[in-house]
């Protein structure tokens, strides 16, 4: 377990950029993702009565489901999630693919004509590159091969908004705010103002900071798991499920942690419940993890 002066550190130094701060600021202020979504996408989308973890997208124990940091539906039949990407893994367009397949299965009701499949968009905010071209935006579109200027519409919007460009002549003004905060945390639009203002509220809220703290420590551990477990085909069968149990036995051990210190010391449940989330996304295991150590 990292040294309390460590997290105390982390927390400290914790910017916008940083992905709980940043799942904690949009993942629950439906305004906020709002006027994030509509500078991201340069269009105008309704209103979100309420924005939530990937609850129903966990649900297969076999195939991979993702985990989102940012997930709403408007009342206009957009369908939007938002990702914060710190470091390049090499494999964001396989990710995209991935999340966007997730949703298209939300898009279309049993009996519904294709034509009123709901639009689904995906934006991944990178403190890199990706394509080390400098350009601030990176749209990415289908095709037809030979005939490009042949555009394949499938109701999908990716983008891939690149936070390290330095040139970001012909942009709107509201994006460069935004981009502009994100780096340097300089306020200069109302927009960004309210954004820092509820960055500052959160900063200031010893609750989160215990929260963000237990949230460091329990990812720090997580990832020495998975530098341990490796994961490769090399692994025998039994080892990788004696790892497993460990890691799921771990996992519950910091949930109960939280749920407990919550309970005994009567923090607000809706901070708790909004902590869980960001650590485990998965919905029915909180109920479940809820129902034996806090009601």
């Amino acid at each position: 377990m990292l040294a309390r002066s460590v997290l105390a550190k982390r927390w400290q130094q914790a910017t916008i950029k940083d992905n709980i701060i940043f799942n904690w600021i949009f993942g629950e202020n439906p305004t906020l993702f709002k006027g994030l979504v509509e500078r991201l996408f340069e269009t105008r989308v309704g209103n979100f009565e309420a924005l939530s973890s990937e609850r129903s997208f966990k649900d297969h124990r076999i195939f991979y489901r993702p985990r989102f940091d940012t997930y709403g539906e408007d009342d206009l039949d957009n369908i939007i999630n938002v990702e914060l990407q710190n470091e390049n893994h090499h494999d964001l367009e396989k990710r995209i693919a991935i999340y966007q397949a997730s949703l298209t299965q939300r898009a279309l009701l049993s009996g519904q004509s294709f034509n009123k499949r709901k639009q689904t968009l995906i934006a991944f905010l990178c403190d890199f590159d990706l394509y080390g071209r400098n350009r601030p935006v990176y749209k990415l579109k289908t095709t037809v091969e030979g005939q490009e200027d042949i555009l394949v519409d499938r109701g999908e919007t990716n983008v891939i908004f690149n936070l390290k460009a330095t040139d970001l002549a012909g942009l709107p003004a509201d994006y460069v705010a935004l981009v502009t905060y994100f780096n340097t945390g300089r306020v200069s639009d109302e927009f960004t103002t309210a954004v820092d203002q509820e960055f500052r509220r959160i900063k200031g809220n010893d609750t989160r900071k215990e929260y963000y703290m237990s949230i460091e420590a329990i990812l720090t551990m997580e990832k020495a798991y998975a530098r341990q477990d490796g994961w490769d085909e090399g692994h025998v069968e039994g080892r990788a499920e004696g790892r497993t149990e460990g890691r799921d036995e771990a996992r519950e051990e910091a949930a109960k942690a939280l749920i407990e210190d919550a309970r005994q010391n009567h923090k607000n449940l809706a901070d708790l419940l909004a902590t869980l989330k960001v650590i485990f996304k998965d919905q029915a295991y909180i109920d479940k993890m809820l129902a034996k150590y806090y009601y």
